[in-house]
């Protein structure tokens, strides 16, 4: 499907990259899945890892600048949470939405978008 409008396709090339990269850190070596599905309505995009997810009460904070989950806070484990929250920008200023979410042993980040 076409998406059409203001689509910045670096900015969410940027933002998917992103949910795989992380996916491929936090995963742990395991697998990543990566699904896309598109209707003349709606594109969705979900990226999942089987590393053993985020505590529920951190799922929340995931997209906040610079916030790190427990595990991933200090200085060997790279980054400087602010991925997320740069997809998070990206997929609002094309009007989209983005949620995490762990599913069995493991997390997965969706991020949708209308087309038009």
């Amino acid at each position: 499907r076409e998406v059409r409008g203001r689509f910045d396709p670096v900015r969410m090339q940027e933002a998917v990259s992103n949910l795989i990269e992380n996916a491929a850190k936090f995963g742990r070596g395991t697998p990543i899945e990566v699904d896309v599905r598109a209707s003349s309505v709606q594109a969705v995009v979900s990226v999942r890892d089987h590393g053993g997810g985020v505590p529920d009460d951190e799922l929340k904070n995931l997209f906040r600048p610079f916030y790190r989950v427990g595990e991933a806070r200090d200085r060997n484990s790279g980054g400087t949470g602010l991925g997320l929250a740069i997809a998070e920008q990206a997929i609002n200023a094309h009007k989209g939405g983005i949620q995490a979410k762990n599913f069995d042993d493991g997390l997965v980040v969706e991020i949708s978008f209308k087309c038009e």
